[in-house]
């Protein structure tokens, strides 16, 4: 009759099995099963390794934190580290605890940083210093990945181009942003992806004064995308755009619909002190996220 120790393998390959499927709740029911028939520390901070990811890829990203380090407390020797701290890192950013992710997911990089599962490692950390508005720390590890995506995964490779250019609009190198933006239209992407490379060129034809452009471009990503991510911004370089060219008339429309919106917006300020002004220049424009 089979022992305990056969039995634990058992339940461990089908819970591998499992998780190779994307079956999680089968796979941790037999994770357990497997934990309760084994007692050497080291076995247990496997299945606990193991569990870390199916909470990950069930979204429950703090019991796949909590079972990160339970890891530590059964082998406070356990080889792959990199990979706990990938996955803690992973699991802190999408919790939105970034200072936490960037700490984990920078050692997991001071302990890998060649293979090719690391690379996905850089581009949550430059993606983390991109939302944290950080675009000189966020370009180093951004620009270092995206030979690496380019040929391998498309859907990577479009959103690094569309990070870099908002980076380099942000550091003043317009020319460099502007050939971002145009290379995610090159790839004739989806209607989502096509309206977030016009929005980029809208920033830029907005510092540049291209104002007729700006409202042709956010006119064509709301025909692109009705629920696009930051329609606030779009309301604001349209009726920035036609107070600088001089239709106050149609910018005390957008003014008074931008107020109602969002009353406490980012571009509040800034849209009262055009309509108290009778001078014309350009705006400054605000930070995007994706």
């Amino acid at each position: 009759m089979p022992g305990p120790k056969h039995k634990y393998h058992e339940c461990l390959q089908k819970a591998r099995k499992h998780l190779t499927k994307n079956e999680y709740k089968n796979a941790r029911l037999m994770y357990f099963q497997a934990y309760n028939l084994i007692e050497d520390n080291k076995e247990r901070s496997i299945i606990w390794a193991e569990l870390s990811w199916v909470y990950y890829y069930e979204a429950d990203y703090a019991k796949a934190i909590e079972a990160a380090e339970n890891v530590h407390l059964y082998d406070p020797d356990y080889k792959a580290m990199e990979d706990l701290n990938r996955l803690m890192g992973f699991s802190y950013s999408m919790l939105k605890e970034y200072a936490l992710a960037e700490k984990h997911l920078s050692e997991s990089l001071g302990q890998d940083s060649a293979s090719d599962k690391q690379q996905f490692v850089k581009f949550e950390l430059g993606k983390i210093h991109f939302i944290r508005g950080n675009y000189d720390l966020a370009y180093p590890y951004l620009k270092d990945i995206i030979d690496f995506f380019k040929n391998r995964n498309r859907e990577y490779y479009l959103t690094l181009l569309f990070y870099l250019g908002f980076i380099n609009y942000y550091l003043e190198n317009q020319a460099q942003a502007r050939q971002y933006f145009e290379e995610i239209l090159q790839f004739k992407p989806a209607k989502t992806r096509k309206a977030s490379a016009f929005f980029g060129l809208s920033f830029i034809e907005f510092k540049e004064k291209n104002y007729l452009n700006v409202i042709s471009l956010c006119e064509k990503i709301m025909t692109l995308d009705e629920q696009f991510f930051d329609r606030e911004s779009l309301g604001f370089l349209t009726a920035a755009s036609y107070f600088y060219l001089g239709r106050k008339d149609i910018f005390a429309e957008y003014y008074d619909q931008m107020i109602k919106s969002y009353p406490q917006g980012r571009y509040r300020q800034e849209l009262e002190n055009l309509a108290k002004s009778d001078v014309s220049g350009p705006g400054s424009g605000r930070k995007s996220k994706d």
